[in-house]
């Protein structure tokens, strides 16, 4: 099958992977700044909550980190509702065909393991497995291999069978969603008559106001959230940097790694979550310094995002198992007492 021409073509340079990617990381900082400069993060995107699910058309596989930051900006700018996006050529192993003239979104891709022969220690020699061939074994690398792809969306794919949203389980009591994560909690959780919300890494505990505090119920989920985001750095969990100074650039980080997690988190539970409070909207300054100083900070930031919003939804729904296993035989048991 002929493949299709398209803008994607890797340009003839001299630059390395990593000049590529990190111009790249630059092009995708610029944009989140100047949102930021705008007063906002992500404009208006709630309607398109797939623009955060990104995902391999084939496997189902979830893109995360900053792949995953820069497909949802291009979803949400160009009106993308599909989640999922293929490189051009699956799309041509697959029978579909990329539509012509189309772009291929830039994604960075970091090997840390490559498989390499077994040498005998004694011998010196490549080892035989029991048909004679060499034998390989998958070894670490102590610098990544650094590479770089382009993914199309399946909007962009003709043939590609069409998108089936998967079944979401509901619940659509925000408390009760809330009720929910607090038991998935790693870390005690406590209801305080007091003004702030905080998470303290020195106590491992989080601290929150009465929910009837709140201007509603979404706005105490999404505080909670942000909370437990913060939590997931503790260094039993995702060991990230979190005990530093208020007004730091560390902290700075922190601070939007949890906010990235919530925007991720608001996508996974595809509810709408009231987490953007003043205070998270006074650190943009903050924030677009950090950005600016050193682009590459963006990667760590999604990266830990992505594994802070991953370790939630697990322990969540691991609950909402057990808790649905509950109501169940509960269930039972009374239908059986009624018969």
């Amino acid at each position: 099958m002929a493949t299709t021409k398209t803008k994607e073509k890797k340009k003839t340079n001299k630059k390395s992977a990593k000049e590529i990617v990190e111009e790249n990381r630059k092009k995708i900082v610029d944009k989140l700044i100047s949102n930021m400069e705008k007063g906002y993060i992500f404009s208006e995107w709630a309607w398109n909550r797939n623009a955060f699910l990104p995902r391999n058309a084939v496997t189902g596989t979830q893109y995360q980190g900053i792949n995953r930051l820069n497909l949802s900006f291009e979803a949400i700018e160009n009106g993308y509702e599909d989640p999922r996006w293929l490189t051009l050529k699956k799309a041509n192993e697959m029978g579909y065909r990329v539509k012509s003239g189309t772009k291929g979104v830039f994604c960075e891709k970091w090997i840390w393991q490559k498989m390499e022969k077994v040498i005998d220690e004694e011998t010196g020699e490549v080892e035989k497995d029991e048909n004679g061939k060499d034998k390989y074994k998958m070894v670490e690398l102590s610098r990544p291999i650094i590479n770089y792809f382009y993914l199309y969306n399946a909007s962009q794919i003709e043939g590609i069978p069409p998108y089936i949203e998967p079944k979401k389980e509901e619940q659509s009591n925000v408390l009760e969603m809330a009720d929910s994560f607090i038991v998935s909690s790693e870390c005690p959780i406590e209801e305080k008559f007091q003004e702030k919300a905080f998470y303290s890494p020195f106590d491992d505990k989080i601290t929150l106001p009465p929910r009837k505090f709140f201007k509603s119920d979404e706005a105490f989920l999404g505080t909670l959230l942000h909370e437990m985001s913060h939590s997931t750095g503790n260094e039993e969990r995702l060991n990230r940097d979190i005990k530093n100074r208020f007004g730091t650039e560390k902290y700075a980080i922190e601070e939007l790694t949890a906010e990235l997690s919530c925007v991720f988190l608001e996508a996974e539970l595809d509810k709408d979550i009231d987490f953007t409070r003043q205070d998270h909207i006074n650190y943009f300054n903050s924030w677009i310094q950090v950005l600016k100083n050193d682009p590459n900070e963006l990667y760590k930031v999604c990266s830990n995002a992505s594994k802070s919003c991953n370790r939630l939804m697990d322990n969540y729904e691991r609950v909402r198992a057990f808790e649905n296993t509950q109501t169940k035989q509960k269930d039972e048991n009374e239908l059986e007492a009624v018969i």
